[in-house]
C-alpha cells in the first residue's frame, strides 16, 4: 500500500494563494538554474549534431526514407523506454537518473566522433564496368555508405534513449525545486533558454556543418560534458527526493509485477485527470500528422530549394526568435487559467502552418511561416508540462510524463514511417502528403474544439480540479513513503 503522510492539497491551493508568482524567486533557484544551465547545453549539442546527422545522410544516400528511418530511431527509444522511465524516475533520486543519461549520451557523441573519423574505412566499394553511349568503358567506383549508417543508427538510439530517461525526470524534479506559485514562470523561462538554445545552436550548426561535420559532433560531445557537470553540481546543492521504501521484491517475477503496478496507476492517474487525458489525445494526433513536416523538412529545403546547411541554421533561429518573445510574454503574465483552451488555439495554428507550407517554397514565405510556428511551439512547451505538474501529485508525475512521451512517441513513429514509405514514390509530391496532413489536423481540431468545449475541458484549471485527483494521493500501489518522512517539496 502507498501511504502519504503529509497529503498536499496543491491543485486546490493556487486557486486560494494570495501570494502573486515571482520571477525573482526562480531566477535565485539555485539548483533550478543548474538543470537550466544543463538544459541549454544538451539543446545546443543536439542542434549542432542533429542537424549535421541528417544532411551527413542526405548526401550519403540522397533517399527520403532512410531520412524518415534516421527519425523513426531517434524517436523510438521515447516509444519504449518513456513508460518504463517515468516508474524509474517515481522511485529514485531524479538527479542521478539525469546523471547515468547525461553521460550515456557523451558516450554516444563521441561514438558519433570516432565513425565519422573513420568513415571512408567503414565505406564498401564496388567498381561498375559501365559501357557509355559513345562505346567506352569506364569503371565506376560505387560507395556504398551501410556500416557509417547502421553504426550512427545504434550511436542514435542509444542518445535518444538516453533522452528519453532524462526529461520526465528533469519535469518530475522540476516540481520538487520549484514553488508551485512559479510553475508558469519557471516552465516559461526554460521554454526561453530553449529558444535561445535553438537559436544558438542552429546558427553553429549550420557554420559547422558547412565547414565540417566533424567539427559538429565534437562540439557536441563537448555540450554533453558541460551539462554532465552542472548535474553533478545539482547533486551537490540540490534538494534530495523523499525517500521511498519499498516492499521487497526477491524475484523477478515480483519485480516485473512491482514495475506493470506502477505503470497502472500511472494511467489511472491520467484517466482520473479529463484535462491530462485530452490534452494526450489531441496531442498524439497532432503529432502524427506534423510527422510530414518532421520527415520532408529537409527534403524540401535542399532537395527542392537548394538551400544549404546555414539556411536550415537560419530558418530555424527565427522559429527561435518568435518563440523567445513568446515565452517572455507568458512568463510576465505569470499564470494561465485555461490552458488547455490556448493548446487548443496553438494547434489550430499549426493546422494553418502546415496548409500553408504545403506549397509556399520562397525562402522568406517559410520564414515567415515558421516565425509563427515559434509562437506555437513556445505557448505549447509552456502550458503543457505546467498543466501536468498542476494536476497531478508529484510522487506520481514521473509516471504521467512517461506515459505522455510514450503515447506522442508512438503517434510520432507512425506518422513518419507512413510518410517515409509514400515520399519514396516518386509521382507523389511533398506538396500532396502536406496538404493531407493538414487536413487530417483539421478534422482533429475541429472535434477538439467542440468536445472540450462540450465537456468544460477548456475551462479554468484551478477550479475543475477533480476530487479523484486528490484521493490519489492517498490510493494503493506498490511503493510506500518511509514513515516519518514529509514532503519537502515547494508548495
Amino acid at each position: 500500500m502507498e501511504t502519504t503522510p503529509e497529503v498536499e492539497t496543491t491543485p486546490l491551493s493556487v486557486g486560494v494563494d494570495s501570494n502573486q508568482p515571482s520571477t525573482i524567486e526562480v531566477l535565485k533557484n539555485a539548483p533550478f538554474m543548474l538543470l537550466l544551465s544543463a538544459q541549454f547545453t544538451q539543446n545546443i549539442g543536439a542542434a549542432v549534431s542533429w542537424l549535421a546527422m541528417q544532411f551527413l545522410f542526405f548526401k550519403l544516400t540522397g533517399s527520403p526514407g532512410i531520412m524518415g528511418l534516421l527519425s523513426i530511431v531517434f524517436w523510438l527509444p521515447y516509444v519504449i523506454f518513456t513508460p518504463f522511465a517515468g516508474v524509474l524516475v517515481d522511485r529514485y533520486d531524479q538527479r542521478k537518473i539525469m546523471l547515468y543519461s547525461n553521460f550515456l549520451s557523451f558516450i554516444a557523441s563521441v561514438g558519433f566522433i570516432i565513425v565519422y573519423l573513420f568513415k571512408d574505412q567503414l565505406f564498401l566499394h564496388e567498381f561498375v564496368t559501365v559501357i557509355t553511349d559513345s562505346g567506352n568503358t569506364i569503371i565506376q567506383d560505387v560507395v556504398n555508405p551501410i556500416h557509417v549508417i547502421w553504426l550512427m543508427f545504434v550511436l542514435t538510439f542509444i542518445n535518444s534513449s538516453a533522452a528519453s530517461v532524462f526529461f520526465p525526470a528533469r519535469n518530475a524534479y522540476t516540481r520538487l525545486i520549484v514553488k508551485k506559485k512559479n510553475l508558469l514562470k519557471a516552465n516559461s523561462i526554460a521554454s526561453t533558454i530553449y529558444q535561445v538554445a535553438t537559436i544558438v545552436g542552429y546558427v553553429l550548426a549550420g557554420i559547422l556543418a558547412g565547414i565540417s561535420y566533424l567539427g559538429s559532433f565534437i562540439f557536441d560531445a563537448s555540450t554533453f560534458a558541460f551539462s554532465l557537470t552542472m548535474i553533478i553540481f545539482l547533486i551537490l546543492v540540490g534538494k534530495k527526493p523523499p525517500d521511498v521504501e519499498r516492499v521487497e521484491e526477491h524475484t523477478f517475477r515480483a519485480q516485473l509485477k512491482g514495475v506493470y503496478d506502477d505503470l497502472v496507476i500511472g494511467y489511472r492517474t491520467i484517466r482520473n485527470a479529463p484535462k491530462i487525458t485530452y490534452m494526450l489525445i489531441v496531442f498524439a494526433s497532432a503529432i502524427f500528422s506534423f510527422s510530414a513536416f518532421n520527415v520532408l523538412f529537409i527534403i524540401i529545403l535542399q532537395g527542392e530549394m537548394g538551400l544549404n546547411e546555414t539556411w536550415y541554421g537560419i530558418l530555424q533561429s527565427v522559429m527561435g526568435i518568435s518563440g523567445i518573445i513568446t515565452s517572455l510574454i507568458l512568463m510576465s503574465i505569470g499564470v494561465i487559467k485555461k490552458k488547455i483552451a490556448m493548446l487548443n488555439y496553438s494547434l489550430v495554428g499549426a493546422t494553418l502552418f502546415l496548409v500553408f507550407f504545403a506549397f509556399v517554397r520562397n525562402v522568406w514565405g517559410i520564414g515567415a511561416l515558421l516565425l509563427v510556428f515559434g509562437v506555437v511551439i513556445a505557448i505549447i512547451n509552456v502550458s503543457a508540462p505546467t498543466l501536468i505538474q498542476e494536476q497531478i501529485s508529484y510522487e506520481k508525475q514521473g509516471r504521467v510524463f512517461g506515459t505522455q512521451q510514450m503515447i506522442q512517441g508512438v503517434a510520432r513513429l507512425v506518422g513518419m514511417g507512413i510518410v517515409s514509405v509514400i515520399a519514396e514514390i516518386d509521382v507523389v509530391l511533398p506538396m500532396y502528403i502536406l496538404f493531407v496532413a493538414a487536413g487530417l489536423l483539421a478534422i482533429i481540431m475541429i472535434w477538439g474544439l467542440i468536445y472540450s468545449n462540450r465537456s468544460g475541458v477548456s475551462g479554468e484549471d484551478y477550479e475543475e480540479v477533480s476530487q479523484e485527483l486528490i484521493t490519489t494521493a492517498t490510493s494503493s500501489s506498490i511503493a510506500q513513503i518511509t514513515p516519518g518522512t514529509s514532503k519537502t517539496y515547494e508548495k
